[in-house]
């Protein structure tokens, strides 16, 4: 199991970081093609809307990237701690399997 919620943490991260780079980028991209053209009298200059837009991408764009970041980071934390415990668990049920055997001869022992 911790293999698997480690594989989907780093596939959220990367997940994550790509969404929002792409939103970064097309946001960037539009927003510096109405500044270059806002000289244009046919296509009118930058408006206070074009200027929101953009800084509202800014935020979601971060969004994005910070949420799969954490979200990522989780899982993966998920995974280690669940291996842990697996690790945790086997050695109690050997140390179990070892404590039955040695009683189990003892009595035997003292059966004799």
């Amino acid at each position: 199991m911790n293999r698997y919620l480690t594989i989907l943490g780093v596939a959220i991260i990367v997940f994550g970081i790509a969404g929002g780079s792409v939103e970064l980028s097309a946001s960037y991209n539009e927003y510096q093609t109405r500044v270059r053209v806002s000289g244009n009298v046919t296509i009118g200059p930058l408006t206070v809307m074009d200027e929101v837009k953009w800084q509202f991408a800014r935020i979601i764009g971060g969004a994005i990237i910070g949420g799969g970041v954490i979200a990522g980071s989780l899982l993966m934390g998920l995974g280690s701690i669940c291996g842990t415990l697996e690790q945790i668990r086997e050695r109690l049920a050997g140390d179990e399997v070892e404590i039955s055997d040695v009683s189990a001869e003892a009595a035997a022992k003292a059966g004799n």
